[in-house]
């Protein structure tokens, strides 16, 4: 992109791209990382904006890590992994000692600090490791200092609190089954497991992190249950329908939202008809049929429709958690299905577009740095769409 990425040049950009393709009246909402210039490009736009999920996760755990004695404890395990990967010697002491214990040959996790789930996924290995990483830092020379025994009480708590961040990561970043619908029972199921680990955590620390987390869940995660797009996502899947809210009052509404959507669609749907079909002209005769009036069509609103269609879809049982809701809907004739393909469609998180740029930097190397911009594109192109080309 040439210029200032600022929100007017990449609202003018991503217009180009959508009419180029033709899809500008089709673009529901656009999800984008929290940076305020894509909010801004999304509101110059007129199109809703879905912030990523993936992302505001970390940042809601990321808040946990300014705790004192977990930012403390992070340093210490981030010198060890350090010392490992940085020292010959020191690794294959290490390696010595798993094979004298007959234990696996696992190696330390590094730290990315772009990936809040790098430090889940640190302290878990460091975990695992504790007996032979203890006996090879004794081992070795000039070796930072071990994690204590307090230490590893207070990593281990974190790592129960972590978990659901980590499942509510992986689960919310795929790119071959929808996502949208996923978000507010996510954050129902984290909301439930930090409560049942309260009960788990002993130390003053662990009840700290777990405190500063729940208040960054209110705060950073609970503004999605109230988002239009995530809540008619939420309640047009059939795997959860009302059964993915917290509350009677939130059902309700994920009713009513509903209701108010569909017949709004569905007026816009009877405009467009009548837009395009003549008006039938009038004899200017008086009839002489005394029952004519019988001959006047019933008139139905969108509303009364929509209250029908709605009603029939939330009476019937919810599918299985392991089927897919676009299969349910293609074999089914309730109208319901259009609005449902408009919300199922929009991406959680902004993951799978940020997995492109990670393909661009395999395509365009130090070796292979020639490569036209338009070529780029259209390699990048093939390669993302690879899977719909027959052999």
């Amino acid at each position: 992109m040439e210029g200032s990425h600022n929100a007017e040049n990449i609202a003018s950009m991503l217009d180009a791209t959508l009419s180029k393709w033709d899809i500008r009246s089709k673009c529901e909402a656009i999800t984008t990382d929290n940076a305020q210039t894509m909010i801004n490009a999304a509101a110059k736009l007129h199109i809703r904006h879905i912030p990523c999920f993936a992302h505001t996760l970390n940042l809601t755990v990321s808040d946990s890590f300014a705790v004192t004695c977990l930012d403390q404890i992070l340093k210490k395990c981030k010198s060890i992994v350090t010392f490992f990967k940085m020292s010959t010697l020191a690794s294959d002491k290490l390696r010595a000692i798993q094979r004298e214990l007959n234990k696996p040959e696992l190696k330390v996790i590094q730290e990315v600090p772009t990936r809040w789930n790098s430090a889940y996924h640190m302290l878990q290995r460091i975990v695992t490791m504790k007996t032979e990483l203890t006996l090879a830092l004794n081992e070795c020379n000039r070796a930072p200092p071990g994690v204590n025994a307090d230490e590893y009480l207070i990593i281990q708590e974190t790592i129960q609190i972590l978990e659901p961040f980590d499942l509510a990561t992986t689960k919310i970043s795929g790119e071959s089954y929808i996502t949208l619908s996923l978000i507010i029972p996510l954050i129902r199921g984290i909301k439930t497991k930090l409560v049942e680990v309260e009960s788990q955590i002993v130390t003053e620390s662990g009840n700290k992190i777990l405190l500063c987390m729940k208040g960054s869940v209110d705060k950073r995660l609970s503004p999605y249950e109230s988002r239009t797009p995530v809540v008619l996502a939420t309640i047009l899947d059939p795997r959860f329908k009302k059964k993915g809210f917290k509350t009677s009052d939130d059902e309700k509404r994920a009713g009513q939202w509903l209701e108010k959507a569909y017949a709004s669609h569905l007026t816009k749907e009877r405009l467009a008809v009548e837009e395009t079909q003549p008006t039938p002209s009038t004899s200017s005769g008086t009839s002489n049929d005394l029952l004519g009036f019988l001959d006047v069509p019933d008139v139905s609103t969108p509303l009364s429709n929509s209250l029908v269609d709605v009603r029939q879809y939330l009476e019937k049982p919810v599918i299985d958690r392991k089927e897919c809701p676009i299969t349910y809907w293609k074999y089914t004739n309730n109208k319901l299905k259009e609005l449902a393909m408009l919300y199922l469609c929009i991406p959680a998180s902004s993951v799978p577009s940020e997995r492109i740029f990670s393909k661009a930097g395999q395509i365009l190397t130090e070796r292979r740095n020639r490569l036209k911009e338009k070529r780029l594109n259209e390699l990048l192109f093939i390669k993302q769409n690879s899977c719909y080309f027959n052999d």
